[in-house]
C-alpha cells in the first residue's frame, strides 16, 4: 500500500519521467536491471515512441476563469497531446474534450501515443459550465528522444527455463490498472528472495534451503509496447521461457478471473484452474483474450508462444477514470491474490514425473508409509491408486488432479517413496 500511495499520483506514461521514476521507486525493494530501448527504434513490426512531458495545461474563457487545471489531476490531460496555444469555438473545443456518461462525477484517461492531436479530460457534470462562445486551450508539452525502460528482477533457478511474470507500471493516476499488479509482483519477488535466504519461509520450492527448479523473472513494462520491446530485443531467451502469468486488477472488490493461454490446455492453465478451485469460494474463467486483452499477446502471440496466463479482478466500473484510486482496492485482496499465485507457483516448481522402481504392492508399514484414516482419510483411501500412477507417464500434479486430492499430500507420499529409493524422479 506504500508503493501504491507513493507513486500512484506520477505521470506514469509509456516513456517519460513519471515511469522512469517509478522504477527507480520499485528498484530500492527489489533489484532490477533496467533495459533501456531508444525512442525511434523498430522492435517487430513497432515503432518505440517518443519521449513525451508535459508541464502545464489548461482552459481559461477570455475573461481568465479557469475551467480546467491540470495542477489539479494528472488526467486532465490526453496522454501524448500535442503542444497548443489558442483560442478555440467551443463547438472546436468540445470535439476535444472526453467525459465519461456513465462517471459524470469522473475524470476518464485517455491516451494517444502513436497519434498526433491533443485533447483534455473532465468530468461531464461540468460541461454545463462551459457557457461562452470562446476558450484559451494551452498546452506545454513536448516531445523529445529518450529510451523505453523495462525493469527486470532475476530469481535464478537449477535451470535456465524460466517462468516469467509480468505487469505494467505505466497509466498515471491508475491504481488498480495497474499499480496492483505491480505491487502483487513485487511482493512476489520480495517474498521468494526472502525464502531463498530463510529456511523456515512456508513456500515450499525454497524448504530446507532447496534451491527453486526454475528460474523465475519479473518485468516491469510500459503496456504491450514494452513487452514486444522486451522480447524483440531479447529474442535469445524466448526459448527459455516455459510459462508466462500476467498480472492485473487485482486489489478491487470483485472475483478473480483465470483467463487461459492461447493454447488453453497447458499445464499453467490447468494448475492455475486446480489452485482457484481449492483456494477460492468463486472465480470466473475465459479463454485466451476473452476477459482482459493485454501484454499476453506479446508474449503468447505469434512467433513466440508462451503459453501465458492472465490472473485479474476485471471488470470493475471505476475502470479508466479518475475513481480508479486508492480507496476502491484493499491489501486483503492485495494478500489474497499474491498467495493465489504463490500457490501455483507452488505446484509448479516441485512438480516432476515419478518412476517406480518396485514390483508389486508396497509393504507399507515396513517403509513406515501406511496412514491412519483417521488423520488423513483422503490419503488412506488413495494409496493404491497413487502406486498404481508411478509408470513414469504422469507427473505429481497429473495424480493429484486425477484422484482431487491435495497437491502437497500427494508429494509428500511420493517423496517418501523418492527417499526409500521406491521411485526414481525425473524433471518436468
Amino acid at each position: 500500500m506504500k508503493l501504491i500511495n507513493d507513486i500512484w499520483f506520477k505521470r506514469r506514461d509509456i516513456i517519460s519521467d513519471g515511469f522512469r521514476e517509478s522504477l527507480k521507486y520499485i528498484s530500492k525493494i527489489i533489484p532490477l536491471k533496467i533495459h533501456k530501448i531508444p525512442t525511434g527504434a523498430k522492435c517487430w513490426t513497432w515503432i518505440i515512441p517518443d519521449k513525451w512531458t508535459v508541464k502545464n495545461a489548461y482552459i481559461e474563457d477570455l475573461d481568465g476563469n479557469k475551467l480546467l487545471d491540470l495542477k489539479n489531476h494528472p488526467l486532465h490531460i490526453v496522454s501524448y497531446s500535442l503542444p497548443v496555444d489558442k483560442i478555440v469555438s467551443k463547438e472546436e473545443l468540445f470535439k476535444h474534450l472526453h467525459t465519461s456518461k456513465e462517471r459524470p462525477n469522473a475524470i476518464p484517461f485517455e491516451f494517444k501515443y502513436y497519434q498526433r492531436d491533443w485533447g483534455f479530460c473532465i468530468q461531464h457534470s461540468k460541461l454545463k459550465e462551459f457557457t461562452k462562445d470562446e476558450y484559451k486551450v494551452f498546452i506545454d508539452s513536448k516531445f523529445e528522444k529518450g529510451n523505453l525502460e523495462v525493469g527486470e528482477c532475476i530469481i535464478k533457478g537449477k535451470t535456465d527455463k524460466t517462468i516469467v511474470l509480468v505487469a505494467h507500471l505505466c497509466h498515471p493516476a491508475q491504481v488498480n490498472d495497474d499499480l496492483t499488479g505491480v505491487t502483487v509482483l513485487v511482493a512476489l519477488a520480495k517474498e521468494m528472495q526472502k525464502t531463498l535466504r530463510h529456511p523456515s519461509a512456508r513456500l515450499r520450492t525454497r524448504a530446507q534451503g532447496k534451491k527453486n527448479y526454475y528460474t523465475y523473472k519479473f518485468l516491469f513494462v510500459p503496456e504491450t509496447i514494452g513487452s514486444v520491446a522486451y522480447l524483440s530485443k531479447n529474442e535469445d531467451i524466448i526459448p527459455k521461457f516455459k510459462y508466462g502469468v500476467f498480472l492485473e486488477m487485482l486489489g478491487n472488490d470483485n472475483i478473480h478471473a483465470l483467463q487461459l493461454s492461447r493454447q488453453g490446455d497447458t499445464r499453467i492453465d490447468r494448475i492455475a484452474r486446480y489452485v482457484m478451485e481449492r483456494k477460492l469460494k468463486n472465480f470466473r474463467e475465459g479463454p485466451f483474450r476473452t476477459i482482459v486483452a493485454n501484454d499476453e499477446v506479446a508474449f503468447n502471440g505469434p512467433g513466440v508462444n508462451i503459453p501465458m496466463i492472465s490472473i485479474s479482478r476485471y471488470p470493475y466500473p471505476e475502470y479508466h477514470t479518475s475513481d480508479d484510486n486508492p480507496d476502491i482496492i484493499s491489501e486483503q485482496r492485495l494478500e489474497q491474490s499474491k498467495n493465489l499465485i504463490l500457490e501455483i507457483l507452488n505446484i509448479i516448481d516441485n512438480d516432476y514425473t515419478p518412476k517406480r522402481r518396485f514390483k508389486g504392492p508396497i509393504f507399507l508399514s515396513s517403509y513406515d508409509l501406511w496412514v491412519d484414516w483417521r488423520e488423513n482419510l483422503k490419503l488412506n483411501q488413495n494409496i493404491e491408486k497413487i502406486i498404481l500412477n508411478l509408470e513414469g507417464d504422469k507427473t505429481v500434479f497429473d495424480i493429484a488432479e486425477e484422484l482431487n486430492m491435495e497437491f502437497d499430500d500427494v508429494l509428500d507420499f511420493i517423496n517418501k517413496l523418492k527417499k526409500d529409493k521406491l521411485i526414481k524422479k525425473y524433471e518436468q
